[in-house]
């Protein structure tokens, strides 16, 4: 059966929105962390504004168990190329959902609406989602992290550096930062992931980039994978689950 969910919302203009929800599928088994049940599967188009096409977008949520509590939240932002209806969820069970199961948080994967993530339609578009799953998830505001690889780790510098009220910690895999994003990503915790043989942005062209982050932040780290390149997206797991350790350190920390 179809839901509709309605939520207004204010965007960057300060106009109010629709953010309207069509439930397409239901509770597609997701492999979980042991001991902690499984993850269920839902896809929403969501209709972040009048007249723009609906974002398509998985939702990754650890079955209920035990007494209700506040999760993490993680935005998973997907690489470039075509996007297909699949390419969001490809890319959160290729990488995120393996690498941070154990963090037990709702994972949202839209696909991009806009030329790319740093576009302004996809950025207003994110937010909104994010808005949308705190009030009808139990979501602990203080543990949302955005995470994204190639195209998706620029945009996770970008919504990192724009909105550090929201997003309390990023993860960006092979991505690079834009100049003007510098200053303000170095203010939230990063976890920077790069491969050492990236072709298509060379550690080399990343690495000035990476060390001004370094000296103008608090708590920045950089961890280079060795011999990997850019389109062994699936082989970053590893280095991706180590990032989970540190986000619940930083969310604690905060």
């Amino acid at each position: 059966m179809d839901r509709t969910h309605r939520k207004g919302r204010r965007g960057a203009a300060g106009r109010s929105v629709a953010a309207v929800l069509v439930l397409l599928a239901a509770a597609a088994a997701a492999p979980g962390p042991g001991g902690k049940g499984s993850y269920g599967k839902t896809v929403e188009m969501f209709e972040f504004a009048p007249g723009r096409p609906a974002m398509r977008t998985a939702v990754y949520e650890p079955s209920a168990g035990g007494a209700a509590k506040a999760r993490p939240l993680i935005l998973a932002l997907h690489y470039g190329g075509g996007v297909t209806p699949e390419t969001g969820a490809e890319f959160a069970e290729m990488l995120v959902l393996p690498a941070l199961k154990e963090l037990g948080a709702v994972i949202l994967a839209p696909n991009c609406p806009g030329r790319g993530w740093t576009d302004p339609v996809s950025e207003e578009a994110v937010l909104a989602l994010v808005a949308w799953a705190k009030s009808t998830r139990s979501i602990d505001e203080r543990r949302v992290a955005v995470t994204g690889f190639s195209m998706g780790g620029i945009g996770t510098y970008r919504l990192a550096a724009r909105h550090p009220g929201i997003f309390r910690a990023a993860v960006p895999v092979a991505g690079v930062p834009d100049q003007g994003d510098l200053e303000a990503a170095a203010r939230v915790p990063l976890y920077i992931i790069h491969g050492e043989a990236d072709e298509v942005i060379p550690l080399d062209e990343v690495r000035p980039a990476l060390e001004a982050l370094q000296k103008g932040g608090t708590d920045v780290r950089v961890v280079i994978v060795p011999g990997l390149t850019h389109y062994q997206t699936a082989a970053y797991i590893p280095a991706l689950k180590k990032a989970a350790g540190w986000l619940k350190r930083t969310w604690k920390a905060r």
